[in-house]
């Protein structure tokens, strides 16, 4: 009895084993030599996603004095950059890729020079199809969709899978505020943002932007004086700032 209690118990471990490694998510390596490499490029890759992209780039760049040679990063510069350093930053994301996962080679691809709009498409349709449970390629294979539809869609999928996700609300929120001029749905989704992002600059500038385009003056200068007293180098807030400045100002001088 005591042996088949232990065969027992030792066949039901084997089938948890197994369960595990069948529910293991499907999520691409970042391979990096260094941890803080990785912590890094964490902060710097949800930076982008919430199109802050001067912390992105600075996240980045100290990712890579950890580790020069993460691809992913390296790959990621050469979307935050222009000219000869973009062209560098490609090159170094190409070689830095060779021995790494099957992923990352594919990734790389991001950074092929000459690459048109529908080859970058295909790559993040082809990194979504493999890693269908990462939440950084879901959000750009969302982003890089051909058609308004599509990216709807996608994103409507994206939110169901990730609800927790701030970035994708900001997303939805452009989506029904310029696209199906919903503009209630669209508010309901920046006060997520803000919700779930309320330490980050874009989610403030965002609402400041929905209540530009809606031409309420005095609420889009509260939300871009509240993007910049998070980050007052953003450059969207400040230039919106001087527009609602002079349009105060031509406003009272027709008086």
């Amino acid at each position: 009895m005591k042996q088949t209690l232990t065969a027992c118990l030792a066949i039901l471990f084997m089938l948890c084993l197994t369960a595990d490694g069948l529910a293991q998510k499907k999520q691409m390596t970042w391979t990096s030599s260094s941890e803080q490499a990785k912590s890094y490029a964490r902060k710097g890759a949800s930076h982008m996603m919430n199109i802050e992209f001067a912390q992105a780039y600075h996240n980045f760049g100290l990712a890579l004095e950890a580790d020069s040679n993460f691809t992913v990063v390296l790959t990621l510069m050469s979307f935050l950059t222009n000219g000869e350093t973009k062209k560098k930053f490609a090159e170094r994301a190409i070689a830095s890729a060779v021995g790494k996962t099957a992923g990352e080679q594919l990734f790389v691809k991001l950074a092929t020079p000459g690459n048109k709009q529908a080859d970058n498409q295909k790559t993040w349709a082809d990194l979504y199809n493999m890693f269908p449970d990462g939440g950084f390629i879901g959000f750009y294979y969302v982003l890089t969709r051909p058609t308004p539809a599509e990216q709807f869609t996608a994103a409507e999928e994206y939110v169901k899978k990730f609800p927790e996700s701030a970035p994708i609300h900001n997303i939805l929120g452009y989506m029904y505020l310029q696209e199906k001029k919903d503009n209630e749905k669209a508010k309901q989704h920046f006060e997520k943002y803000i919700a779930l992002y309320p330490d980050g600059c874009n989610p403030y500038d965002s609402f400041g932007e929905y209540y530009f385009i809606l031409g309420d003056m005095d609420n889009a200068e509260k939300y871009y004086k509240m993007a910049l007293e998070k980050y007052p180098f953003n450059t969207s807030s400040i230039e919106k700032m001087k527009e609602i400045a002079t349009a105060k100002s031509k406003a009272k001088s027709d008086k």
